[in-house]
Parts: C-alpha cells; structure tokens; sequence
C-alpha cells in the first residue's frame, strides 16, 4: 500500500486533511513554544491566555476528540489495532 495514503485511510481521513490536521498542531505548538522561551528569557513578558498550559491542553483534546471522531467513522480500524502496530497520530 502507499505509504502516503495507508496511514491517512487507516484514520478514515484523506492526505490533505492529515496534513491539516498535523500542521495545524505543529503551528500551534511553535507558537506555544516561542511564547514559553521568550517568558523563560524575559520573566516581565507575559503568556498571553491563548498559548497558556490550559488553553494548549484543551486545544490538544479538542484535536484528539476530533481525529477520534474520524477514526470513528472507519469502523476498520480500532484503536487498540493501531496501538498494537504502533502507529500513532
């Protein structure tokens, strides 16, 4: 099977909405990232509330809740499959 597809169909989702999906938390997570060094470098500027631990985390669940939800749609793939494989999102 095509290693760029067999992943993404195993999800119940397409390339470019895996691509998305990854990209989407990778930006995210940069910005987390910079927002944290630049605190850690200079204490007097702030994390805004967006790119905070809290909103971060909720902003990973939603994202896990919604790749669930796709994965839910492909009733041939089961979680534990993937687990067992070790494939991952």
């Amino acid at each position: 099977m095509n290693p760029f597809t067999e992943h993404t169909q195993q999800q119940g989702i397409t390339y470019f909405e895996h691509w998305l999906f990854a990209m989407g938390i990778a930006w995210r997570l940069l910005n987390v990232v910079i927002a944290f060094v630049l605190h850690a470098v200079f204490p007097f500027i702030g994390i805004e509330p967006h790119y905070d631990l809290e909103a971060t985390m909720s902003f990973l669940d939603e994202r896990n809740r919604w790749i669930e939800s796709a994965r839910a749609k492909n009733p041939s793939v089961s979680p534990s499959l993937l687990r067992e494989r070790g494939e991952y999102l």
